[in-house]
């Protein structure tokens, strides 16, 4: 890649390898896909947020944001995952499924579509991870070996006719029930409504208990995953007539019963918000690639309450749409990203809410928080903190020295109110005080990502460790309202480590939660501090938001003395390529070249205009040691 003699990529750095920090989010922004179509299946694309409403736990909610995605609009690529599962499928079903997939391909992945394949025979397999190149995805379709399977046999769904399931239609149950669950909690890492198309002959999902599909539907749910069983030909006379089935309405409690009557298939589609196609007709299966781009996203604040604050379960979710002959399908409920009850309103938790209020800080720490938006007066927070080691207690456990450290944060605005906070245990456990001691030698580096509806607001950071060493950081937290008719830009998030980034991949890459900042092919890091030494290479990432992909980009860094506002390195004017597939946002990355600036104070200044002379700017302050 070639790069600007004045304004350098930061894909033309070989960054050193290094191993992802591990995410964990909470939030208190909850988003809500909702699919909306009439009576003929049609989808409706006029509504606004005066036509919603929604229930949290049967509480009705005020809609603070509000979208109408499509392709270009969305901030993310759509990402749908086709599952095979070769285990319950016979050799001649997996050859029409196959081709039927194939098909779908072409019509349906590119650059703002990606897609997956994987594999399910008695394990989980990742055939191909997520890219919008259909050439590659059809390879690993086609590469698939027909599993040896006898679907109509003894054993399988024979035995609905007349006897019970043996022992390997169970284990093949809950094999492929664990198996989706896995790939659904992995998608997790990744924003915005998921796609699983489970392309089945469907006898494992009879041997399954229902409470397993309850538990699978709030393990999707988790994720913001939909789930859509295509049901080949082996059960079509079992489960419904081929074509189409829209799922009921979604029951009212945490995790939908399955009755009788319904289909495991069914029921799983109607609790994540897919449908059930019945065999592999395209124009069926078409349908199914419509969802992608056919959605609004709802988003509110839910109330504190015991059950939202303290429980960390899932919460049921309703929408409903004031129009009449109208059917919404959504997910049906909401789940922490975790369990809350880390901290959930015990001693600790009390004693750090305590010192957030109070005026002592403690052990030395850093922190930077740069915002990106992800909807419509929707943000996303990426915290990056540098804690002094000196905080972690260790003792011994079982042979080994364990410490753990409680954070909290709180957002917090101007009226004292909370907009949205997170708490986790971090821990680390070593063989031997040499260990800790090499350990020691740098600062802990933490990390958090949360949402938040834009605003001015005061973060606090807490923690403490070992009920004797505490420490505390705050930090101001200022996003604007972002309307996406508008231009505009994020934060900017200063690094000194980035990465190759290479493409983003279903198994061990995306057990980490968090959503990774990537540009021109590099992956940076926050930096969690904003202190750096001349010999260190700084990084920059930052997005631009634009109304209109075809109008051309512009992008401007500067470094500003903090005293006396005098630029001390300019970039000049750099064109920025138009965001790809039609999209809104532009991810920008950039060398900040500190080498010849002296000890002192200053301020980075990205300034990004358009052909039509919109300019959004956005300034961070930094040291240099």
């Amino acid at each position: 890649m070639k790069c600007f003699a004045t304004l350098l990529s930061i894909a033309c750095i070989t960054a050193k390898a290094w191993q992802a920090p591990v995410f964990q989010s909470e939030t208190k922004v909850v988003l809500v896909d909702a699919v909306v179509t009439g009576k003929k299946g049609e989808y409706i694309r006029d509504l606004t947020a005066k036509d919603f409403r929604v229930w949290d736990d049967n509480r009705e909610q005020t809609i603070r944001s509000f979208s109408v995605e499509t392709d270009s609009s969305a901030a993310e690529p759509r990402r749908l995952v086709l599952f095979f599962d070769n285990a319950g499928m016979s050799a001649t079903d997996q050859a029409g499924v196959r081709q039927a997939a194939a098909s779908f391909i072409d019509a349906n992945a590119g650059p703002n579509r990606l897609m997956a394949v994987v594999n399910f025979d008695g394990g989980f397999r990742v055939a191909q991870s997520f890219t919008g190149d259909a050439g590659r995805l059809k390879e690993a379709v086609r590469g698939v070996k027909f599993a040896a399977s006898n679907p109509g046999g003894p054993g399988t769904m024979a035995g609905i006719r007349g006897r019970p399931m043996d022992t390997q239609d169970a284990a093949n149950a809950r094999g492929l029930m664990q198996s989706v669950g896995s790939l659904a909690r992995n998608l997790n890492v990744l924003p915005g409504r998921k796609i699983i198309v489970l392309l089945t002959g469907g006898a494992a999902f009879a041997a399954a208990p229902a409470a397993e599909g309850a538990d699978l539907v709030q393990i999707c749910n988790r994720s913001n995953v939909a789930v859509y069983p295509v049901v080949q030909s082996v059960v079509q006379d079992i489960f419904a007539s081929p074509g189409v089935r829209s799922p009921a309405a979604v029951p009212a409690n945490m995790a939908p019963n399955i009755q009788p009557d319904d289909s495991i298939p069914l029921a799983i589609a109607r609790g994540t918000g897919g449908f059930v196609v019945y065999g592999s007709n395209l124009t069926d299966l078409q349908k199914i690639g419509a969802e992608q781009s056919q959605s609004y996203v709802l988003g509110y604040t839910p109330p504190d309450s015991p059950l939202t604050s303290r429980d960390g379960a899932c919460h049921t979710l309703r929408v409903k749409v004031d129009r009449g002959g109208a059917e919404v399908r959504s997910r049906s409920s909401y789940c922490a990203a975790k369990p809350a009850d880390l901290l959930a309103k015990g001693k600790v938790e009390q004693d750090l809410e305590k010192r957030a209020a109070a005026a002592q800080t403690g052990t030395a720490a850093s922190i930077q928080a740069p915002f990106f938006y992800v909807a419509p007066n929707v943000a996303r927070v990426y915290v990056a903190m540098e804690i002094a080691t000196d905080a972690l207690k260790f003792e011994n456990q079982k042979g080994k020295l364990h410490a753990e450290m409680n954070v909290l944060g709180i957002a917090s605005a101007a009226d004292g109110s909370t907009a949205a906070r997170f708490s986790d245990i971090v821990k680390r456990d070593f063989d031997s005080k040499e260990d800790v001691d090499k350990w020691k030698e740098k600062p802990l580096y933490y990390e958090k990502e949360f949402k938040i509806i834009p605003g001015q607001y005061n973060l606090t950071v807490v923690f403490s460790s070992g009920g004797a060493s505490f420490g505390k950081v705050e930090t101001p937290l200022s996003a604007p309202a972002y309307d996406p008719s508008q231009f505009a830009i994020s934060g900017l998030a200063l690094s000194k480590v980035v990465r190759p980034a290479s493409e983003l991949g279903l198994g061990a890459s995306l057990i980490d939660e968090g959503t990774p900042l990537i540009a021109d092919g590099a992956q940076v890091f926050p930096a969690g501090s904003n202190a750096f030494a001349r010999s260190e290479q700084v990084f920059c990432y930052f997005e631009i938001y634009v109304p209109d992909a075809a109008i051309p980009a512009n992008v401007n860094l500067r470094i500003l003395e903090s005293k006396t506002g005098a630029s001390k390195w300019d970039s000049g004017v750099g064109k920025l390529r138009p965001p790809a597939g039609g999209k809104s946002t532009i991810p920008v990355g950039l060398n900040v070249p500190v080498a010849s600036l002296p000890s002192g104070s200053y301020q980075l200044e990205a300034t990004a205009t358009d052909g039509a002379e919109k300019t959004a700017r956005r300034t961070a302050d930094f040291e240099i040691k």
